[in-house]
Formats: C-alpha cells, structure tokens, sequence
C-alpha cells in the first residue's frame, strides 16, 4: 500500500512538473495548417521573452544600431535555452520514475505484484527514453537545429514536439509526426508538432 502511494505521489509531481513547463511555454498562438487522413496537424509559434519583453513588428529602433544585433543574439540565446531546459526537464523526470520503480523493485517488503507492475513500468519508461532520443536525432537529421519532444504528462502514447523554425508546412509537420509515432510507438494522430521561433 505503501508503495502504491509513493508511486502515486510520484506520479502526481510529475504530472505537476510538466503542466509547469506546458504552461511557461505554451504562450505562443497555436493555428491548424492542415489535416493528413483525418490527423490535425497543429502548429504554434512561441517565443521567448525577457525581461526587456519581446520585439514588436513596427520595425522601428532607436540607438547606435547594434541594438538590433544584441536582441537577436538573445532571442538565440533564450531560443537555445528553451530547448536545453525541455529536454533537460523530460530527461529528469524519466530518471526521477525509473530510480522510484528501482526503489520498488529492490524492496524486499514489496509484493510480487507491485514489483511486476514496477518492472512493466520501467520497460516503458526505458523504451520511451530510448524512443525520444532516436527520434530528436532523426529530426536534426532533417535540417532542425534544435528540438524537444515532450511526453503528455499522465498519457505517455501522447508527445508535443517542438522544432526550432520560422516556418513549418503542413507535409514538414506531418515527417516529424511520422518519425515521432513509430519510435515512440504511438499513434500519429497522438503527436503535436510546434515551431519555437
């Protein structure tokens, strides 16, 4: 029972965790650019903002003229952060469940059928890990400089990806779909793709 609880309460952290960081970075205006055989292929664009807030289009700046080149070495900057946190963020919480399931696992108070539940939940986890890894690769392989595929949070045949780039169609949308799909093992129609500028 006791571990039952743990398991609970570990979940719940990391449920809480991640709607954290889908809220921090969900601020962007998520639009629908197309459907492939009844799958939504959804976009959004988010940026990072500083403290100095975020650039308007007027296009129009004041000072000696390198303002501008600093503003777009730290949007690149807080560009690249956003990506490192994602990624950092989703490795942790893997490894925080996969050394909980542990836990269990080596408990010799536990029973045979939390220790077995624990085991088929580390298969997961460990398949799932694996998955996000290969699948990152595969989409640098495509020509993105950055990437971060975020497991839904309490459903983990659901992912969000984000790419770094001004632009996605519809079919670039539907290759990232298709590569996250088969090495998560989930269906395409479960994945979300969306561009982090």
């Amino acid at each position: 029972m006791v571990k039952r609880q743990t398991v609970w309460l570990s979940t719940m952290m990391v449920l809480s965790l991640m709607l954290i960081g889908y809220y921090t970075m969900n601020n962007g205006n998520e639009v629908t650019t197309g459907r492939n055989q009844g799958t939504s292929v959804s976009t959004s664009t988010t940026s990072a903002t500083g403290s100095g807030g975020s650039e308007s289009g007027s296009g129009t700046q004041s000072g000696s003229g390198s303002t501008g080149q600093t503003n777009t070495s730290s949007t690149a900057s807080e560009s690249s952060d956003f990506f490192i946190q994602m990624q950092t963020q989703v490795e942790q919480q893997i490894s925080q469940q996969e050394d909980q399931l542990m836990q269990v696992i080596s408990n010799n108070n536990a029973s045979s059928s939390d220790i077995s539940n624990a085991e088929a939940q580390l298969k997961v986890l460990t398949a799932l890990d694996g998955g996000i890894k290969n699948a990152t690769d595969m989409i640098l392989a495509q020509g993105y400089t950055a990437c971060a595929i975020v497991p839904t949070p309490g459903q983990l045949d659901h992912a969000t990806v984000y790419v770094k780039a001004s632009k996605l169609s519809a079919s670039d949308a539907v290759k990232i779909m298709n590569i996250v799909s088969q090495q998560l093992n989930i269906p395409i129609s479960n994945v979300v793709v969306k561009m982090h500028a």
